[in-house]
């Protein structure tokens, strides 16, 4: 039975967005405005560590990571799980632990497990569809109550098609999972997203993580039938960006006058207010 927390995945309703967090600061900018959840990835968590995204994240590292994220977020937390962790009893092991850490819904992608980031160029080679039915009822098994299962294809990634994604999103949810989540990269993948969810025809809802297409929107995939939009890595890359554009003009005073920083970046107050510094002031002598 689904709890009053997490049924929100599986009724109807207007598309949702998510936004992809990576640490507690970040989690803290997104609980100021109202998304239907935040996403958790290894990419993100990753970057964060000053890591590729090439699987090296252990479920421990990753539970720890909710943990932080979702004692700093009001909203409920979809955490990538990449492929597993490794065997069966990994599997189930991980996501006993993330969804004991705060997760509301686990992801595991039919990825093998020597895998790499969705957004690396190179060729793929997925895990076979029994051997990824075979993780997600091991998922199944260790998931906490109220916790829900998204089995993601990359299908699309590795250019099998439309009908190989199909047909192994279909067999996932026979499988055991609650919903599907579908990735493309390659150029015509927008289109073929599309495809997906009009063919895939509400049978579960559809999570996207839409990062190589832009231009697409709201309209697009509301039409589609897709019901879960993820903004994955939108904060982190603003964040890198902003760092090394403010490290650049730092370095420069060396050999030149001081930066005028300070309209640029947010302020110490701005941080700590952010991070609820003040609010326990009343509890001071």
């Amino acid at each position: 039975m689904l709890s009053e927390k997490s049924d929100w995945f599986l009724t109807d309703g207007p598309l949702r967005l998510g936004l992809g967090v990576h640490d507690g600061l970040s989690a803290r900018v997104a609980d100021k405005y109202n998304f239907a959840f935040v996403w958790v990835s290894s990419y993100g968590a990753s970057a964060s560590l000053g890591l590729p995204d090439f699987g090296l994240l252990d479920l421990f590292k990753m539970a720890s990571v909710v943990r932080t994220v979702a004692r700093n977020t009001r909203h409920l937390v979809v955490v990538d799980m990449d492929s597993g962790y490794g065997g069966l009893r990994k599997v189930k092991l991980g996501a006993q632990l993330i969804s004991r850490s705060g997760a509301s819904a686990v992801c595991i992608e039919d990825n093998p497990l020597d895998k790499r980031s969705s957004l690396y160029p190179g060729k793929r080679v997925l895990a076979s569809v029994e051997e990824h039915e075979k993780r997600l009822r091991a998922a199944r098994c260790g998931l906490a109550p109220g916790c829900l299962l998204i089995a993601r294809t990359e299908a699309l990634v590795a250019g099998l098609g439309v009908a190989e994604a199909l047909d192994r999103a279909n067999r996932y949810v026979d499988a055991g999972a609650d919903t599907v989540f579908v990735q493309a990269t390659k150029p015509d993948g927008g289109r073929e997203l599309l495809e997906f969810a009009q063919r895939w025809g509400r049978r579960t809802p559809v999570f996207i993580a839409p990062t190589c297409y832009p231009a697409l929107g709201v309209e697009h995939y509301t039409r589609a039938g897709i019901t879960h939009w993820i903004f994955a890595n939108q904060l982190l890359r603003a964040s890198y960006r902003a760092m090394d554009d403010v490290a650049r003009q730092i370095e420069k005073a060396k050999t030149g006058p001081a930066p005028q920083l300070e309209d640029q970046i947010a302020s110490v107050q701005e941080i700590a207010i952010a991070l609820g510094a003040y609010e326990d002031e009343e509890l001071e002598d």
